[in-house]
Formats: structure tokens, sequence, C-alpha cells
């Protein structure tokens, strides 16, 4: 039995409208995992704290920002302490600004105050002007 080219034309038109809607299903997917992407999220400006030499203290005032799409209750923390930053009560969203010091990059992260889950980070970078030298800078020569 062979099948007439009706039936191959009417076979090739339902493959090509199932790979359309397979096609469209993934660009679908696709935007609406872009956007919750872009829902959760947990910014921090300046990225990067910057002083003169290697290893010397750096002065960074930070600002941070973070939201999410579930409202719950919220802790901000950072790697220089254990205790939270602040807290945010039953929010999708919140600010906090403070002055810090550190010679060591800061890793801020945010927890929701009842579980020990970290949900999202941010890093403070440190960078230098001048790297340390691997000599002394007052040494002696004898020849």
């Amino acid at each position: 039995m062979t099948n007439s080219p009706t039936k191959k034309m009417k076979n090739i038109s339902v493959n090509f409208y199932c790979l359309i809607a397979f096609i469209f299903t993934i660009i679908v997917y696709s935007l609406l995992s872009t956007a919750q992407a872009f829902e959760t999220e947990l910014t921090l400006s300046p990225k990067q704290c910057v002083s003169v030499h290697q290893g010397t203290t750096c002065f960074a005032h930070v600002k941070i920002s973070w939201n999410i799409t579930t409202p719950d209750n919220y802790c901000l923390f950072s790697s220089q302490q254990d205790t939270p930053l602040h807290c945010w009560p039953n929010s999708t969203q919140g600010e906090f600004e403070q002055e810090f010091v550190s010679n060591k990059n800061i890793i801020f992260y945010l927890k929701q105050k009842s579980a020990d889950t970290t949900l999202m980070t941010s890093e403070l970078g440190m960078a230098w002007v001048y790297k340390k030298s691997a000599r002394a800078r007052a040494s002696w020569r004898m020849f």
C-alpha cells in the first residue's frame, strides 16, 4: 500500500505545525525564565572598593538593594559578622546603606529569617592601585 501525495503533504504540514508549536513553547519558557531571573536579585553599589596599596584598609559606602517574588521575613548578612545587618518583615524588597571598612572581599547574602538557606549573594571586591612589592622598600646591599 502506497501513501498518496495528499497524505504525505498532510503529514508534512502536521509535523511542521508541531515543530512551530515546540519552538514557540521554548521561546515562551525562556522568556518566563528570564523575567523570573530579573525578579530575584541582590544588587550592590559599588561592586569594588579601591585603596592605594594592597592590604591596606578600604572604606566604602555601600548601597544594597534586593527583590524577590515571594513575601517573607528576610535578613541581610555579611561575611564580616554573624548577626544580620538588617531584617525586613513580610517583604518582597529592601534597601540598606552602610559604610564598610575592610582589607578583604566582603560577601553579602540574603536569607529567610526562619531558614538557614542562602537565597542570593553579592560580593564587594577589594582592588588596589599598587600591589605589594616582593622586596622591602628599604633594603641594604653590600655589593
